[in-house]
């Protein structure tokens, strides 16, 4: 059966799908903010681990980078939650 979903949702649902990257996820909300650094002060999981799943997630548009000097920031990128969810939820229920 092929699937008719976006291919963001795919991308979106499978970065999310993951318990680690859940773990960033609160973590990257909890602060607004964080470097990898801390998040790795958070998170049981080591450092190149960390920028494995930080890569993915922000390759999904889960979360927003910025660089400042050497340091990139991570912040939950929330229109493209509410876009994917949004449109994920009004394709599958009455809801427009």
């Amino acid at each position: 059966m092929k699937c008719l979903c976006p291919k963001k949702w795919q991308g979106f649902f499978r970065a999310i799908h993951d318990r680690k990257r859940q773990m960033i996820l609160d973590i990257i909300q909890s602060h607004k903010e964080i470097n990898a650094s801390g998040i790795t002060k958070n998170v049981p999981l080591s450092q190149p681990t960390i920028s494995h799943h930080l890569k993915i997630l922000s390759e999904a548009s889960i979360i927003h980078t910025k660089k400042i000097g050497k340091e990139v920031l991570y912040s939950i990128n929330e229109s493209s939650i509410d876009e994917c969810c949004g449109g994920f939820i009004r394709k599958f229920t009455h809801r427009k």
